[in-house]
């Protein structure tokens, strides 16, 4: 279990914290609560209910760092365009998931995480179930997102034509 999803674990938890060293201790943390609770799983799939752990210990390190500003996501997919083989396609990839990050950062807390679950491939049920909140909660938080995200991207795009 441990090597099929740290992973993904320590990406999710790094595009969060933005810091390698506590990504790595809060993914260590995932681990050992996610070891402690063995009790506790009844049998659900075993990624989104280790996202939730994830998530929750990145939540109790988060109140704890209350005098701390939240930074988020290093970059929202789960990785850039590697197919890309054109160097000049593999910068307009940078750019665009560099945007996308900068835009992310000015949406609510919830619909930054519904977005980067969904980037990572996460079923609406698998993004209710990791984040405590309700299948329409999901889908209503990811539809304003991306709502929020095409006005912002179509501003930014109408002030560097100058509109």
């Amino acid at each position: 279990m441990y090597r099929m999803h740290v992973n993904d674990i320590y990406r999710y938890l790094f595009r969060l914290t933005r810091d390698a060293r506590q990504a790595e201790d809060l993914t260590q943390e995932t681990f050992f609560r996610a070891f402690l609770s063995l009790d506790d799983y009844h049998g659900e799939k075993v990624r989104p209910w280790l996202f939730k752990v994830a998530y929750h210990a990145f939540v109790d390190w988060h109140r704890k760092q209350s005098s701390r500003p939240l930074q988020y996501m290093e970059q929202l997919p789960e990785r850039e365009d590697q197919l890309a083989t054109d160097p000049a396609q593999a910068l307009v990839s940078q750019e665009m998931w560099a945007s996308a990050q900068i835009h992310l950062e000015l949406l609510p807390e919830r619909q930054r995480q519904v977005i980067l679950l969904f980037a990572m491939q996460f079923s609406y049920a698998e993004i209710a179930e990791v984040l405590g909140i309700s299948l329409a909660d999901v889908k209503r938080s990811l539809f304003r997102g991306r709502q929020k995200m095409r006005k912002l991207w179509r501003e930014k795009a109408d002030d560097e034509q100058g509109v």
